[in-house]
């Protein structure tokens, strides 16, 4: 069959006279009937030899019972048959932009998204199934009567991830190809087509739902395929204008952050129906909400009885359509034609428009005959226009009806007339005579607008053309003019486009190939809306530009939170999509449903750490992979330079970029250079997909704008690729010597080598980084560092000989004490991950101890530390463990052994931890003399120059803070309150010297405690407030928990008892959720305390039980006799409450009886200060029983005892009741 391509449009044309496009004669138009069906220069110009992952919908198409064929026809006709099928299939899937990959004897492959993406690929291949089908049944008598056979066909299409690459140089289909799970499951499901239907899959449904008929045939098993596979059956398209129609019927998410432009948007209106018309641009990138905002302004328009709704919307298909996209809603909305209406009663209606609303006509002249003559021409403009014929009879003289082919869509009523007839365009003689055809073109456009403009004389009309972005010159063209003359007419036009329109490319010149003029064709590419037309558009002062911006975190949580409904979303993954999305709803919406609908609530990758693997990362979702690619594939040469950056990371500089570009191969930037670079940066940050920043020390910075687009263009690369990126941005990161180069972080040059597949040369940086996150307090980067060092080494276990294994073991022993030196800080001291890791940290110790210190040459890792060093941070880091777990016991020996170790080292460091340990141990079993040594002998060998942070940091805290903070509630029970403030304060100086949080936390904590002693509610407050700070920013959730209790104390203390009891109970609970018992007590206590407030003694009674029980089940005995004293005060409390005297006696009896209690246990504990408030509650209630003597007998040796203090609450208290009594029992000698 011959086909010839159109000279003056392009279009290919099987064996018609005219062209099926434009109309132009293809007499001298060459037969390329030998040429493959994808050599075309737009297509040519967009591929690249380098393969690439990406996204593809894949369509098969077959011959139902081909094989029947080959035995009843001659070869020749099977081969004729054959290319009036291809060409057929050709010419649709060439219309909806797709590429022909291959020919299978009847089967057909075609790709959709590749070589040219399109944000609506799954659309294109379904409506050109459609097409496909449709075009065939059309065919089909003609084959019949030609053949004798009668031909159906069956279609399946998929969605995907495959690899896609170029075999060869040449422009043949077969030049691409592509390999994945795609292309083979489309192939199997043709099978489960019936003749003339189409199948898709689950990915292609999910794109397409809503817009095309759909009915779910249930899962399928194909064979090769493990699991069975939803398919669906299309059997039509659906009239819907965009997603957001479809999500209207639905539920729309919430419409938030656009109050101030809705109010622009009605002021806009309330201009016009003052006849003061206005023209407003709408900009915003994809997906920012521009059609929501023209929705919320239709419905309000929509309440003024008389307005009239005028809208459409612009279409990447019929982008070199003249006038398409005005002419779609003229005919629906203005002339409201119908798919029933026959070609008289169209043309009637169009006569009808004229009259009604009295429409000027063409011409200058007045006399009615040429009046009549103007009004003629004018409908007959219109009716070309509108592709109605003029000349009825046309359909006698040739047999044909053009109603069949109404609705058809794309290509067109008088399109095909011509195409079937043969029949050219309208005369001209039907115009005036002199007229060029670009005169008749602006009458055309005068026309169409002095249509609205008569229409907004009788009703004000909103005017709604969306997605200028792919509009055509005529109809810009169009606007232009109508936006001029509405300054007094009640016309509110409202447009939309997206916010890149401005860095398309400047209006060319071509050439019309019927009478050589030059006409303007804006862009090569078919983008009319250039910048210069952009401006000329907007040029009038009622015109002007509504640019919508990102919606804010907050807004774009309460969007999250309605996609999820019921399904609680942690804050951590609410940030997480916050980040990731960029507050474009379009991207919030989406990716809020596929992490919910794959169950992943906690797997999203954190956009925040740059970082994080890529095997972590989070997948693009289906719905916006074509969206995102069809953006870099618009950037030409550029989108490598794109791909490369993505390698980098989220931000990176103009600088570093060149330093990776120039050491290694880029295919379509083979010979780059620093100009040509910045050249394609600029275009870039023009393009909106990255954005510049200039830095104080004149860096130039490049951030990606999204990373959804960040992560697509990087997933875009194939993974030896990536492997080949990395490796080199690691090497640059680095001198020659390999020491990370001035401002680069370890953590960085180990990512990169860790993606690279070099985990031997990784691990060194992943635990250089966790040490530097360490000496930050950066703990949760610090466990994220080791944990990635961890999963390094763990590729190296599997290839290593018996000498690299036991350095392999002694970087794990490193690896695995560092980390559970930042989990400590991070899941707390108690956590299951902290024993987990110092218990295997300990076998590692067992395993290599008795082995020579390992031999590093040869080895490609290096190994620091010896395994005798790494002896003690191990058992240290297992002491806290055991001791915050409440294991005294074993956390005594662990400190015995760390003491041990010490003295046997000579090293003073070792020491002093090992001081601390048995001092700390040793305060909570109360043995506070004893502890008092160690504590002091400590502080005798702490000298902070020689304690610098990295020296300190397997142990968490700077000693001589923590020696500090534990001296001083252990004076303070002795019986030294001055000495306990002093110690605090030395602590305090120490630590704005070393700037370390997690030893301010802990500081903090013992100033709380020690305030709390002194019954200091106003200190409590400000040192818990700044300790709840410092644990929220850092992510210490131990002592977070521990401050909550302590600010739910102070809220109980300032009668706010309800607020209190929860934030203590809040406090507690996530205290145990650690697994921690030590200071259970104490909490317990303090809410015992806040009960008693609130008046629910017996509820603190219980309290006080379970705080009393956990002492003897842990041996944490600090605590012990504050707790029998406070039972002891409840008893009194009820005591007063007693109905009768014997019960009031008996609860009486029973304080007096934990009094005693609390006495017994402080004297035990030589506790002068719990036994100074023992005596004081014993000896008040003695003194309420006229037991003067005895009062004074149990107050007055303890007090006279300090020796300092004695402007504190109890030393006050104590000898405000001595004097008391002084007077009270010699009143009573006989």
């Amino acid at each position: 069959m011959e086909h010839k391509r159109c000279e003056n449009c392009g279009f290919l044309n099987p064996s018609f006279k005219f062209c099926g496009e434009c109309g132009a004669s293809l007499s001298d138009a060459p037969d390329i009937s030998q040429t493959s069906a994808v050599d075309t220069p737009a297509v040519e110009a967009t591929l690249t030899h380098g393969a690439e992952r990406r996204q593809l919908t894949v369509l098969f198409c077959d011959i139902v019972d081909s094989t029947a064929f080959t035995e009843r026809l001659d070869p020749e006709e099977l081969r004729n048959l054959l290319e009036i099928y291809r060409t057929c299939v050709m010419e649709v899937v060439l219309a909806q932009n797709g590429h022909i990959a291959r020919y299978f004897g009847d089967g057909i492959l075609v790709y959709f998204g590749y070589p040219i993406a399109h944000e609506d690929a799954a659309h294109r291949a379904v409506r050109a199934a459609l097409g496909i089908v449709a075009a065939m049944e059309t065919l089909k008598p003609y084959l019949h009567t030609t053949f004798g056979v009668n031909i159906s066909v069956r279609l399946s299409i998929d969605t995907g991830l495959v690899v896609v690459w170029h075999i060869s140089d040449e422009g043949s289909p077969e030049a691409i190809d592509i390999v994945g799970k795609t292309p083979n499951l489309a192939a199997r499901m043709q099978k489960l087509a019936a003749p003339n239907n189409i199948v898709i899959g689950d990915t292609t449904h999910q794109l397409v739902e809503g817009f095309f008929k759909c009915e779910p045939l249930g899962a399928a098993p194909l064979r090769g395929i493990s699991q069975p596979v939803n398919i669906y059956q299309v059997s039509g398209e659906i009239p819907v204008q965009s997603r957001l129609d479809i999500a209207n019927e639905s539920g729309l998410t919430p419409f938030i952050g656009r109050d101030r432009e809705v109010e622009r948007l009605k002021q806009g209106w309330t201009q016009v129906l003052a006849s003061k018309g206005q023209a407003l641009l709408i900009e915003g990138e994809a997906g920012i909400g521009k059609s929501r905002c023209i929705q919320v302004i239709q419905e309000y328009v929509n309440r003024h009885p008389e307005a009239v709704i005028i809208e459409g919307r612009c279409s990447p298909y019929y982008q070199n359509s003249p006038l398409y996209s005005i002419l779609s809603l003229f005919q629906e909305h203005i002339v409201q034609f119908t798919s029933t209406d026959t070609a008289e009663m169209r043309l009637d209606k169009l006569k009808n428009l004229l009259r009604d609303y009295s429409v000027p006509t063409l011409g200058l002249e007045n006399s009615d005959n040429e009046a009549q003559a103007n009004t003629t021409q004018t409908l007959s403009l219109l009716a070309e226009l509108l592709e109605i014929p003029f000349e009825i009879q046309r359909q006698t003289e040739t047999g044909i009806d053009p109603q069949r082919v109404w609705g058809l869509g794309p290509i067109g009523n008088v399109r095909l007339w011509q195409m079937e007839t043969g029949i050219g365009p309208v005369e001209q003689d039907t115009y005036p005579s002199g007229w060029s055809r670009r005169q008749r073109r602006q009458q055309t456009l005068e026309v169409l607008v002095q249509v609205l403009l008569k229409m907004a004389e009788q009703k004000p009309i909103l005017f709604v053309l969306e997605d200028l972005h792919w509009i055509d010159p005529s109809s810009i063209d169009f606007l232009t003019l109508l936006i001029a003359r509405i300054e007094n007419a009640r016309i509110f036009t409202i447009l939309s486009c997206r916010s890149n329109v401005q860095t398309l490319r400047s209006n060319e010149q071509s050439q019309d190939g019927r009478n050589g003029q030059e006409v303007p064709d804006r862009n090569a590419s078919g983008a009319a809306l250039d910048k210069e037309a952009l401006e000329e558009l907007l040029r009038p002062e009622w015109a002007s530009t509504l640019p919508l911006s990102a919606l804010t975190p907050a807004e774009s949580e309460i969007m999250i939170q309605h996609v999820a409904g019921d399904t609680p979303v942690s804050p951590d993954l609410l940030k997480r999509i916050v980040e990731m999305t960029e507050g474009v709803p379009l991207f919030v919406e989406e990716l809020t449903q596929m992490v919910l609908e794959s169950g992943a609530l906690s797997l999203i990758a954190d956009v925040s750490d740059h970082t994080t693997p890529h095997s972590q990362a989070i997948d693009i979702p289906v719905t916006l992979q074509d969206l995102l690619t069809a953006r870099l594939d618009e950037l030409g040469s550029a989108k490598e330079i794109v791909q490369l950056g993505a390698t980098l990371g989220r931000e990176w500089t103009g600088e570093l970029l060149y330093k990776v570009a120039s050491g290694i191969h880029l295919e379509n930037n083979p010979t780059i250079d620093l100009t040509s670079l910045k050249r394609q940066l600029s275009e870039l940050v023009n393009a909106y997909i990255l954005n510049r920043n200039e830095t104080s020390d004149n860096q130039v910075r490049y951030t990606f704008r999204h990373p959804l687009l960040r992560e697509t263009a990087y997933q875009s690369l194939l993974r030896s690729r990536r492997q080949q990126y990395h490796q080199q941005i690691a090497e640059v990161l680095q001198d020659s010597s390999g020491n990370i180069s001035d401002g680069a972080q370890p953590e960085l040059v180990a990512y990169h080598y860790t993606e690279a597949g070099l985990p031997e040369k990784a691990i060194h940086y992943w635990q250089h980084a966790g040490h530097r996150a360490l000496e930050r307090s950066a703990n949760i980067e610090s466990a994220r560092h080791i944990r990635h060092g961890l999963a390094a080494l763990e590729q190296l276990s599997e290839n290593t000989g018996i000498q690299d294994l036991e350095a392999t073991a002694q970087l794990e022993l490193e690896l695995q004490t560092t980390l559970g030196t930042a989990l400590i800080a991070t899941s707390g001291y108690a956590s299951e991950e902290v024993e987990t890791a110092y218990t295997r940290a300990r076998e590692l110790l067992d395993t290599l101890e008795a082995k020579e210190p390992v031999s590093q040459e040869g080895a490609e890792f290096s190994v620091n530390t010896t395994v005798k060093d790494l002896r003690f941070p191990v058992l240290f880091g297992l002491w806290l463990s055991h001791l915050v777990q409440g294991r005294l016991r074993s956390a005594r020996e662990l400190g015995q052994q760390c003491f041990t170790i010490a003295k046997q080292v000579g090293d003073p460091a070792f020491e002093v931890e090992a001081r601390r340990a048995l001092g700390a141990t040793l305060y909570y079993l109360s043995e506070f003399q004893t502890a008092r040594e160690h504590l002091e002998a400590g502080l005798e060998l702490y000298q902070p120059q020689h304690h610098p942070v990295p020296t300190f940091l397997h142990y968490v805290a700077d000693p001589g803070m923590t020696l500090l903070s534990y001296s001083a509630p252990l004076l303070w029970c002795l019986g030294y309150p001055t000495q306990a403030e002093a110690r605090l304060h030395e602590a305090t100086a120490i630590g704005k010297d070393r700037n370390h949080p997690f030893s301010d936390a802990v500081l903090l904590h013992f100033k709380i405690v020690l305030y709390q002693y002194e019954g200091n509610v106003e200190n409590v407050n400000t040192a818990a407030t700044e300790m709840l700070a410092i644990c929220q920013e850092h992510g210490f959730s131990g002592w977070e928990a521990a401050a909550t209790v302590m600010k739910g104390w102070v809220l109980a203390e300032q009668n706010r008892s309800e607020e209190g009891i929860a934030m203590i109970c809040k406090g507690i609970a996530a205290w145990k959720k650690t697994r921690a018992e030590m200071l259970l007590p104490l909490f317990l206590a303090r809410l015992a305390q806040a009960y008693q407030r609130a008046g629910q003694l017996s509820l603190a009674l219980q309290t006080l039980d379970s705080a009393r029980t956990i002492v003897n089940q842990t041996g944490e005995r600090t605590h012990a006799a504050e707790l029998a004293r406070q039972q002891g005060e409840l008893y009194l409390m009820l005591s007063k409450k007693s109905k009768t005297a014997n019960e009031e006696s008996t609860t009486t009896k029973q304080a007096e009886n934990y009094f005693q209690n609390a006495l017994t246990i402080a004297r035990q504990q030589n506790a002068k200060s719990w036994e100074l408030r023992a005596a004081l509650s014993l000896c008040e209630l003695w003194m309420a029983q006229n037991r003067y003597q005895d009062a004074y007998a149990v107050l007055e040796p303890i007090y006279t005892w300090f020796t300092e203090g004695f402007d504190t609450k109890n030393l006050k208290r104590a000898r405000n009741l001595l004097k008391e009594l002084e007077v009270s029992r010699h009143s009573t000698i006989p």
